[in-house]
């Protein structure tokens, strides 16, 4: 393996973005204040408060005398029934768990919504959450294409309904269930395999009430009443710290540990991925807060990893990991393989076709499929190649880790998206070197 650097000490990731976007967001559940230690800096939650404060919801910051690096807020929520019709268009950005789930949160409310994003969200589909709320009772009408933003909400009186989703997706079932909150009758939603239970888990933390069965199921009743104020501690992002792990795990006499990481079921794969593959992996200091697991992780480099298999009974459980743990894979000794991951041809990108073809123009063998991918894994990659991100998160940082493994650099298309997750990943992975 060819070795150019290593990674060593110690390092404190962002907070987790998708617990940022639903501590945001179940505030207007709440009424009264609230209050956000820890809250992720990514752009994408950003685009959440912003939508948030135009339905009348009040957000500043808790001056906490540099304990969260200035990323904690008071939240002021005037409560389900006092929120505002906005008077302007809710653009979520490039964030699909805002307009996802706030589009749940808003079907049982009496009025008209407007929502859209940047070029990317509008790519992505939407059907799959407006067309469950249309069947509860909430009017959608699409404005360019069917499917797809920008669309109008309305909000309706909303029915109770039985939801058996084909694909894992936790946004969806986050949007469901919000929608269920305000509906008559009972709202189940059935999950087909494990996915980030996050929604849950703040559930039980704040105090809406649910009931979850053996088989994945999840239901709840209109809320009688709002939920109390709350305070969140948001734990530090698996999906960021993924890639100073790869990174690791990938060059030799590498040593960090990742502190105060989220590691509830449902978002381990990287953890599971790399310990298959052999990598001197530990996870110490084990704890719960605000009902969340969190850990310290330690990662020592200089073992060849192993080839082996992500399926996608997996996927769900970290399919934004998917584009960096292929660089663990391009290193490995044997076969990398990733099936059932059609997901990621909906993300920002198209990551499957972007991640062979990066892969392939840096000197790999890879072979793509509808669903994935397979790659044999070599002791060194010849790189120097240009790495496209197509403005995609996290191929832009997962190509500044891989210009690190590679014998030579990469020329990466940009690197400015990283800041839709991880504002300051270029710092921090420097901070390592």
């Amino acid at each position: 393996m060819a070795v150019k650097t290593k990674l060593s000490g110690v390092l404190a990731v962002p907070g987790d973005k998708s617990i940022s976007h639903r501590a945001l967001i179940f505030s207007a559940l709440s009424q009264g204040t609230n209050k956000v230690y820890q809250l992720s800096p990514a752009e994408d939650c950003m685009s959440s408060m912003r939508c948030l404060t135009s339905l009348g919801l009040k957000f500043t910051k808790i001056e906490d005398e540099g304990k969260s690096n200035g990323l904690s807020w008071q939240v002021i929520s005037p409560g389900l029934d006092g929120l505002k019709a906005p008077r302007e268009t809710l653009d979520a950005g490039n964030s699909g768990t805002t307009i996802r789930l706030l589009s749940g949160l808003l079907a049982g409310r009496s009025f008209e919504s407007r929502f859209d994003g940047d070029e990317s969200l509008r790519g992505r589909p939407m059907a799959r959450v407006l067309d469950h709320l249309k069947a509860m009772g909430a009017e959608i009408s699409f404005e360019t294409h069917a499917g797809r933003a920008p669309f109008i909400l309305k909000g309706k009186k909303l029915t109770g309904q039985h939801f058996e989703l084909k694909v894992a997706s936790a946004q969806v079932e986050t949007a469901l269930l919000l929608a269920g909150l305000q509906a008559e009758g009972q709202t189940s939603v059935k999950l087909p395999t494990l996915a980030r239970d996050h929604t849950l888990r703040m559930f039980k933390h704040i105090g809406v009430p649910f009931s979850r069965s053996t088989d994945s199921t999840t239901t709840v009743e209109r809320l009688q009443k709002p939920v109390g104020e709350f305070e969140i501690h948001v734990p530090g992002d698996i999906s960021s710290a993924a890639f100073f792990m790869v990174a690791a795990a990938c060059l030799e006499d590498s040593d960090i540990t990742l502190q105060s990481v989220g590691v509830s079921p449902g978002r381990t794969l990287v953890i599971d991925v790399l310990r298959r593959m052999g990598s001197d992996l530990t996870v110490l200091n084990e704890r719960e807060v605000c009902g969340e697991k969190i850990a310290d992780i330690r990662i020592i480099g200089g073992k060849r990893l192993k080839g082996t298999t992500i399926s996608g009974e997996e996927i769900a459980q970290g399919v934004d990991e998917i584009p960096i743990l292929a660089l663990a894979g391009a290193v490995c000794d044997g076969v990398f393989t990733v099936r059932g991951a059609s997901e990621l041809r909906h993300k920002e990108s198209d990551r499957l076709a972007l991640i062979t073809k990066n892969f392939s123009s840096a000197g790999c063998d890879i072979e793509e499929f509808e669903d994935g991918f397979t790659m044999t894994g070599k002791s060194s990659i010849p790189g120097g190649s240009y790495w496209a991100t197509a403005l995609d998160h996290r191929l832009a940082m997962a190509g500044q880790v891989a210009s690190l493994v590679f014998e030579k650099a990469l020329e990466l298309e940009e690197t400015a998206s990283a800041g839709i997750s991880y504002p300051h990943f270029t710092t921090d992975l420097n901070s390592l070197l």
